[in-house]
């Protein structure tokens, strides 16, 4: 009832205590037209077929523009009834008798440029995209009926950059449409109004609807301030736990101005843990602040634009800064809205950005403001007049570094080797201290994740509207051409379930640094332009990709988060673990006297943790044990009023297991819902046995001979010192398998294709484009190295030194024991594990040298689960092959994939 009552209020402020108005929705006459020419100017030049619209609509949802001429755009979804240009919708007002001498203003809440006509005479234009258009009516447009023309155009009217960069109208996402959506309305002007109606006829300026200090501030927004390196709320440290929002609504193509529909949307955002949205290149309406002030959710809104912040264009420089007082005066009042940028990762004259905030900061200086959510891709560092920085690093960095960065993922034309989680061996500890702890002001990791996964295919049903899913028909064709297309939702499934075990550790590495003041991450909804990057853990229409829960979410997306430190989760038998204990605490209450419980337990073994020591501050628990069990726990008392990053204490231990055994850590705060897991694994202690396997770098003749006289044979192509890497398919001709990729841990970063033409544009390397492994963990080969479908933290050796095979010229229906999947635009059959027999031999090929990966624990243990295999009845390769059919399948170039360049805006 309270979240009732709050809404009605607040809609009631919005709507400036309106006295009387009279909808127009409902049944228009539109007519069609070219953007500037006469029809857009005079009725009498009309000379358009008269149709019918619903307004508020656009001419997509009343099916009135063109069908697409392309049906093979995979860059974005496709619209079933395009159209750009002028419309004129039209239709009869009746003024009431008891609005005469008033005056009356016609509210168009949201829309492209508009020129208004009433009985044939051009009243005005606006240009407003951001917040409604209001315009008062001639004072000689007496009660009774009149006719009311509105030419709306959406292909003039504002600069021309924004229509390629904005998300107020790029085809990426709510697409550049034509019509009038949210309330349009006839209304009496309020009292100030009519004292300037003497003088003032036509379009109106956004004007403040109330202070905000006027209001009653909800908990969640009371006394918002920053502090050093953090935002404060209602007394208490708060974390930002924010997500990226470009406008996705694929059913009518244009954003939901209902607050119903956006009590749904950004309740679905509440339920996986985040308090804060940033719109990139966009303002939201109305509505979004009143269900955000509604839920406690705080919003970010910017300036439409993307691109270069040129002070010598003065007609974008004008444009942009009337958006930005539009957006503050119209909108300033929501309790939600606390912050504001001036547009998505800009360059151009930083002085020019410092003055647009100057300017912001006296109409509304209760808010705080950025100059661009990552303004010059982070290189130019903090300026002055900045309150906060979103970026993704903190000025620039040498190639190789990391020093200042400030989330853990990147395209390869961005980082080396695609950031810190695919380049450092898997780990709990790395944070963005070094970065963070000069800033001096609050940091919010821009855009993290972006991790693909692969499309589902099953989501094609769910767009019934005005978008078709002609990306996912291509997509689909394409797997289907390469003989995959039955293992399209295996594919989906175990590089879903591997990009969320990545975005848990981007979203903790921001949790563990001490002065980092939240993330906006790049999504928990997949985005379904600039190229198709499936990077969500939800769909385009928020709903379960079906490869996390939200309970599962915020075990690592909540106000507390219990945190573990490890420099690593692999471990030998007899190796001592050391790990930290700590608490992301921004839950508003110290957590003094709670305790921090720690449950560990194997999943598929005994273990024991032998003279364990579990430190605390008040001093050491030791415990011996000797007995192997299932499971473990223990208590931590916690002894700090902290917020913020609150150190509990350690434990430490040595590991014993008989047999390779993964484990599960959880922990959880006593009499609260905070808790998190995380995997680790340990294996025997032994030395590699290698006999009653041949194992070969090259296949030489005498390999080939071990084979025809029924011998075993593990070949290892990248050991050889012949082999020769390269970046894509195009391998070296000298290799005995030219034909592979490189081997990627993450899955791909955001889309192949568009960082494909980035990199090589910019002349670095290009990334390996895999989305993870596809396995069957009940295979026999993993009966020494326990794994799921998907990739985890313990194939991290392999993989780095993988270079996986192209199988296209390979049987249709051949699949590898591990395969690897490849992404949306290559669609390779790519793999790193396969087996034949050859002759009266046994061959099993691994496209990783094991020998390097064996210095670590768990290469070692994955080769001798391979040996082990080898050398058992299990291994009994169904497929057969001679030795000339495979040295000629693999010396055939495979299926060409031609890729036409996709740019990006921001310049790298």
């Amino acid at each position: 009832m309270k979240k009732t009552i709050l809404i009605a209020c607040l809609g009631l402020v919005s709507l400036g205590l309106q006295a009387q108005s009279i909808s127009l929705a409902g049944e228009w006459n539109v007519e069609l037209g070219k953007s500037g020419s006469a029809f857009a100017k005079s009725k009498r030049a009309s000379q358009g077929e008269v149709k019918r619209a619903i307004l508020p609509g656009t001419i997509d949802t009343n099916h009135l523009g063109f069908a697409p001429k392309d049906t093979m755009e995979t860059t974005h979804l496709t619209r079933l009834y395009a159209y750009k240009g002028a419309a004129r919708y039209s239709r009869t007002i009746n003024i009431p008798k008891d609005w005469k001498k008033k005056p009356v203003e016609l509210f168009l809440e949201r829309t492209r440029p508009t020129w208004v006509y009433v009985d044939g005479e051009l009243v005005d234009s606006c240009n407003f995209i951001s917040t409604p258009q209001r315009y008062l009516l001639p004072k000689k447009v007496k009660p009774g009926k009149h006719l009311l023309e509105i030419v709306v155009d959406n292909g003039r009217g504002v600069p021309e950059q924004v229509y390629g960069s904005s998300h107020a109208y790029t085809e990426d996402t709510q697409t550049n449409w034509n019509g009038i959506i949210g309330r349009i309305e006839l209304q009496l002007a309020s009292s100030v109004e009519s004292k300037s109606a003497e003088t003032l006829t036509g379009a109106i300026p956004s004007r403040s609807v109330a202070s905000p200090f006027a209001l009653q501030m909800p908990d969640f927004a009371k006394d918002f301030h920053i502090k050093g390196a953090h935002f404060y709320a209602n007394g208490h440290r708060i974390f930002l736990r924010g997500k990226h929002d470009a406008a996705v609504w694929p059913l009518t193509g244009h954003v939901e101005m209902s607050v119903e529909g956006w009590m749904k949307y950004l309740g679905t955002c509440k339920e996986y843990g985040i308090n804060h949205v940033r719109f990139h290149s966009w303002c939201p309406p109305e509505a979004a602040f009143v269900a955000a002030d509604s839920l406690g959710i705080y919003l970010q809104p910017e300036l439409p634009f993307w691109g270069s912040f040129d002070k010598k264009d003065e007609r974008l420089m004008a444009f942009l800064h009337q958006e930005g007082e539009n957006i503050l005066r119209e909108y300033g009042h929501h309790p939600s809205f606390r912050m504001m940028a001036l547009g998505n990762e800009l360059w151009g004259d930083i002085d020019k950005m410092k003055e647009f905030v100057d300017d912001f900061r006296k109409i509304a200086p209760d808010k705080y403001y950025t100059f661009g959510s990552n303004y010059y891709l982070g290189y130019q560092g903090i300026k002055e007049g900045m309150d906060y920085f979103t970026t993704c690093r903190i000025g620039g960095e040498g190639w190789g570094k990391y020093n200042t960065h400030t989330r853990g993922s990147f395209s390869f034309a961005d980082a080396y080797d695609g950031g810190m989680i695919n380049h450092f061996h898997p780990n709990s500890t790395m944070n963005f201290d070094e970065a963070c702890d000069k800033a001096g002001i609050p940091i919010i990791s821009h855009e993290t994740g972006q991790f693909q996964t692969y499309p589902d295919y099953r989501e094609m049903k769910k767009y019934t509207g005005v978008l078709h899913p002609y990306n996912f028909e291509v997509f689909r064709r394409r797997l289907a051409a390469a003989g995959m297309l039955s293992q399209a939702d295996d594919f989906h499934k175990a590089s879903g379930l591997w990009s969320v075990k990545l975005y848990k550790a981007d979203i903790e590495m921001d949790l563990r640094t001490r002065n980092m003041a939240g993330f906006q991450l790049l999504d928990i909804q997949d985005y379904p332009g600039q190229g198709s990057a499936f990077v969500g853990i939800l769909d385009a229409f928020m709903e379960s990709k079906g490869i996390t829960t939200p309970e599962e979410w915020r075990q690592w997306c909540s106000p507390v988060v219990p945190l573990l430190e490890m420099k690593k989760f692999c471990f030998e038998d007899g190796e001592k673990i050391q790990a930290k204990l700590k608490v992301a605490n921004y839950g508003g209450s110290s957590l003094k006297g709670k305790k921090l419980k720690w449950h560990l337990a194997a999943e598929n073994g005994l273990f024991c943790m032998d003279d364990g020591t579990f430190s605390t501050k008040d001093g050491e628990v030791r415990k011996n044990v000797s007995d192997l069990m299932a499971e473990d726990e223990g208590v931590l008392n916690i002894f700090l009023y902290d917020e913020g990053l609150v150190d509990v204490g350690e434990l430490n231990g040595v590991f014993h297991v008989q047999k390779p055994t993964k484990l599960l850590l959880t922990l959880n705060i006593e009499g609260t819902e905070a808790r998190n897991s995380y995997e680790l694994w340990a294996y025997p202690k032994k030395a590699l046995e290698k006999k009653g396997v041949i194992i070969a770098k090259d296949l030489n003749e005498e390999v080939v001979k071990v084979l025809e006289y029924g011998g075993k044979v593990l070949w290892m192509p990248t050991a050889s010192s012949h082999f020769v890497a390269a970046d894509d398919t195009l391998s070296q001709a000298d290799n005995a398998t030219p034909y592979t990729v490189g081997g990627l841990f993450q899955t791909d970063y955001w889309n192949y294709r568009m960082f494909k033409t980035i990199c090589e544009n910019n002349k670095k390397k290009v990334s390996p484009g895999t989305l993870g492994i596809l396995t069957n963990p009940e295979h026999p080969i993993f009966k020494g190295f326990p794994t799921e479908m998907h990739t985890n933290w313990q194939w991290f050796p392999v993989i780095k030194e993988s270079h996986p095979l192209v199988l296209d010229n390979f049987a249709k229906d051949y699949r590898p024991i591990v395969q690897v999947i490849d992404n949306i635009e290559r669609n390779h059959k790519l793999g790193l594990v396969m087996e034949w027999k050859v002759g009266a031999g046994k061959l099993l090929v691994c496209m990783s040298d094991l020998e390097k990966a064996a210095k670590y624990p768990e290469g070692k243990a994955f080769y001798q689960s391979v040996l082990n295999y080898m050398r058992s009845a299990d291994f009994n390769p169904s497929a057969e092959i001679t030795v000339d059919e495979l040295k000629k399948k693999l010396a055939e170039k495979p299926r060409q994939v031609s890729l036409k360049e996709l740019n990006n805006i921001s310049q790298y």
